[in-house]
């Protein structure tokens, strides 16, 4: 169907006049009561100040600023009800009159879309005319008035759909400003409630990033990937501890987040004593603590941004500089070549180079069997909506918790 002349879709008006009209006038009675109550309990409150005693105590402690409480949501309540009753008499007139003018509008639409003839301006130029002055040229000019004639009826019709309709949005638009100004003023986040928001979208935004990074590791591999995910995993857990303390996560959460920081790969170097805690303290920060571990990491930044600064100072393109950049980043390391080493990664978590240094097979199964549980619960705990991780599930166990 055609729209209305102001270009909306015809489409019949829903809502309860009644329901809306009700509702209205609970919110009024009720910021009424809220107002009454919180006359009594000031009055209380007042009434009992600078008396002593355990049950003047405790009365004065349960009443406490309860009083301004209520009588802020009763000065919401209250002029919220009348609002939504004006709006819901003005429903109640205009609904009926709207949704006879789409049935008309449907109605007519149908019967204008059966008739034979065209529009003026409609008629295909492919469609050859009947020579002026024939029976057929007469019959086609009375299918084109007929047809025009129901079109008119139609636009006319739809201009009153279009007359109801900007009666009902003027009413709306006054319900939604005189809420809005009842509430002004009124209802506002302090600082910290910005930050929780933000916090919880922060940490959304850390498991994707997280979920890619440990893709990475897998394929690409090398110290700025693990140095990266390193720093993710430790954002992770410090903006988990700072939803702990506004108790916004659970204990159980925060247990999980350190969890995520532990280089499971790396568990044997807690045996190995104070050097061997430095060396563990060093792989679940990805290196960064030690210069022995930031050295890598200097030289493959050297050598990613000098690829890509090299060859946009050859070609002066800046496309040819970043994607040699992001070429040079994405190439798997080690020495025992491209295709060995992501082979080795791919199902070990250990690059080739790494494997063949491991000096027993032992140390190589259990290095292994950690870099593959880490992975797994890394993936799994990554997945927004996946509810948890491996680790999540034992630590429910261990709490106790269904």
């Amino acid at each position: 169907m055609e729209r209305s002349p102001k270009g909306r879709r015809i489409e019949r008006l829903k809502g309860n006049a009644d329901t809306i009209s009700k509702r209205g006038a609970e919110i009024t009675a009720l910021g009424d009561a809220m107002g009454e109550s919180a006359s009594f309990l000031k009055s209380l409150h007042d009434k009992s100040s600078g008396q002593k005693g355990e049950a003047i105590e405790k009365l004065q402690e349960i009443v406490g600023d309860t009083h301004e409480q209520l009588k802020l949501a009763g000065e919401l309540y209250r002029p919220t009800g009348p609002v939504l009753v004006s709006y819901a008499t003005t429903l109640s007139e205009v609904q009926p009159r709207l949704n006879a003018a789409v049935k008309s509008c449907e109605e007519l639409w149908t019967t204008f879309a059966g008739l034979p003839g065209y529009l003026p301006g409609d008629r295909p130029t492919w469609v050859v005319p009947p020579k002026e002055g024939s029976d057929e040229a007469t019959e086609n000019a009375q299918d084109d008035a007929s047809k025009k004639q129901k079109h008119e009826e139609f636009v006319a019709e739809a201009r009153v759909f279009d007359s109801e309709y900007d009666t009902w949005e003027t009413a709306f638009d006054t319900a939604v400003d005189g809420i809005g100004n009842a509430t002004s003023g009124k209802i506002k986040d302090g600082f910290w409630d910005d930050v929780d928001g933000f916090v919880a979208g922060a940490l959304e935004v850390l498991k994707v990033v997280g979920l890619i990074l440990t893709v990475a590791a897998i394929i690409i591999g090398g110290p700025i990937i693990a140095a990266l995910a390193a720093i993710v995993a430790i954002a992770t857990l410090a903006l988990t501890l700072y939803q702990w303390s506004r108790d916004d996560a659970g204990l159980t959460d925060v247990i999980i987040a350190a969890i995520g920081v532990i280089p499971f790969g790396s568990m044997g170097k807690l045996f190995g004593g104070m050097k061997g805690l430095r060396g563990f303290a060093d792989s679940a920060l990805g290196g960064l603590l030690t210069g022995a571990g930031r050295a890598p990491i200097r030289q493959e930044l050297a050598r990613v941004f000098g690829s890509g600064t090299a060859a946009f100072k050859f070609t002066g393109s800046f496309g040819a500089g970043a994607r040699n950049f992001f070429g040079t980043l994405l190439q798997n390391h080690g020495a025992d070549g491209r295709a060995v080493d992501s082979i080795a990664r791919f199902f070990t978590g250990k690059g080739a180079t790494a494997l063949n240094n491991m000096s027993s097979a032992p140390d190589i199964l259990i290095s292994v069997g950690w870099n593959m549980y880490s992975r797994a619960n890394t993936i799994v705990g990554n997945i927004p909506g996946s509810g948890g991780s491996i680790n999540s599930a034992i630590v429910h166990a261990i709490a106790g918790d269904k």
